[in-house]
């Protein structure tokens, strides 16, 4: 698709400059039925030349292209628009570009929003509402210690910041049979339970979706767009929201298990390899039940989670089920996960997740990205 753009616009670059040729009678071109003077034609020149620099920056990725291309295209349509009748044709790749440099733009708008909650999830200092403390190992129950022993994380801090890349598989619907593929990025803050996730979803070949979620300061959003334009779902101030995200956050804490021990988790031993999570922060709650295996080995988290957030979803059994682990950063973790709702019609597997890498800063001279 990228080369085929790239070959439109070229073409169109060359007919631009062909008409600049034809104004100044260096060569006869009867199929350009163009009259031109030569100060027009030197319009021309111009708008060819913009295109091929567009296409070259288009060609190497360039940073902020689409301003460049805006222009041009612009430009472009106002000689078209004088000599309509014989360049009306040229519209067609000067809307595309148009299209192309306008979804352009409303990713990088998507990109900075997330870069810049990103650096916001993690203050210079901590807050009041934060805690920081490692409760001891001997005060958390036996399965999960035995969690932290198995995993590595028995005697490694919190870190501070933590990164993780994925690739996804989801089912929107309980119905879907086929599976949208995409990749996320998400960052933590162990020490102030919160996270920042980004997901790009192709649907079909010419429809993407780009996600985000966000958990902060015991509010959760919701953010999800076609092509990065077109708002789709755009939760926030909502109290299902908040409750699920901060419910979402205590499953996905096993990426980083040392954070079991953070004083704002209380725990209760239900069974030999069972154990309840109640997370407390910014006057919100969230519980979860994680079971391991024999050995110490996480298995599953469940909780009780809002279906949507609109007024009449109510709360479903929700499951994270670990089917793949691997050791990174020196602690074992699920690396291939299965989330799964429990509905009245049967169960709804909606997500399979494979980590890619996960990254911890420990420190002030590290950096997880």
């Amino acid at each position: 698709m990228k080369i085929t753009f790239i070959l439109l616009l070229t073409l169109h670059a060359l007919i631009h400059l062909l008409g600049f040729l034809k104004a100044f009678e260096w060569m006869e071109l009867k199929a350009l039925p163009l009259h031109l003077s030569k100060s027009t034609g030197l319009l021309w020149l111009m708008a060819g030349l913009g295109m091929i620099l567009v296409v070259v920056a288009y060609a190497g990725s360039g940073k902020n292209w689409w301003y460049l291309a805006l222009l041009v295209a612009l430009f472009s349509q106002v000689l078209i628009s004088l000599y309509w009748s014989e360049a009306k044709f040229g519209t067609l790749p000067n809307l595309l570009l148009l299209l192309v440099a306008l979804h352009a733009w409303s990713m990088d708008r998507f990109e900075r929003k997330v870069a810049m909650e990103v650096q916001d999830l993690f203050p210079s200092e901590v807050t009041s509402g934060g805690q920081a403390e490692m409760q001891p190992l001997a005060a958390l129950p036996e399965p999960v210690q035995r969690w932290l022993k198995r995993s590595g994380a028995e005697a490694t801090p919190i870190p501070s910041q933590v990164q993780v890349l994925q690739d996804f598989e989801l089912k929107l619907k309980p119905e879907q049979t086929n599976w949208y593929r995409g990749s996320a990025s998400q960052f933590f803050n162990p020490l102030e339970p919160g996270f920042v996730w980004s997901l790009d979803l192709s649907i079909l070949p010419l429809v993407a979706v780009k996600g985000r979620d966000l958990l902060r300061r015991g509010n959760g959003e919701m953010l999800i767009k076609l092509w990065s334009l077109i708002p789709l779902v755009d939760e926030k101030d909502n109290p299902k929201i908040d409750e699920g995200s901060l419910q979402r956050f205590l499953g996905e804490l096993v990426w980083f298990p040392s954070a079991a021990r953070s004083s704002y988790l209380e725990w209760e031993r239900l069974g030999p390899n069972e154990a309840k999570a109640t997370l407390s922060y910014w006057g919100q709650k969230a519980t979860g039940t994680f079971t391991f295996d024999d050995s110490g080995r996480f298995l599953r988290f469940q909780t009780e989670r809002y279906l949507g957030g609109e007024e009449g979803a109510t709360r479903k059994p929700w499951i994270v089920e670990a089917k793949g682990y691997q050791t990174m950063e020196g602690v074992e973790l699920p690396v291939q996960c299965e989330a799964t709702w429990l509905l009245d019609e049967g169960p709804w597997t909606w997500a399979r997740i494979r980590i890619l890498s996960v990254t911890y800063r420990r420190d002030e001279g590290e950096s997880p990205a």
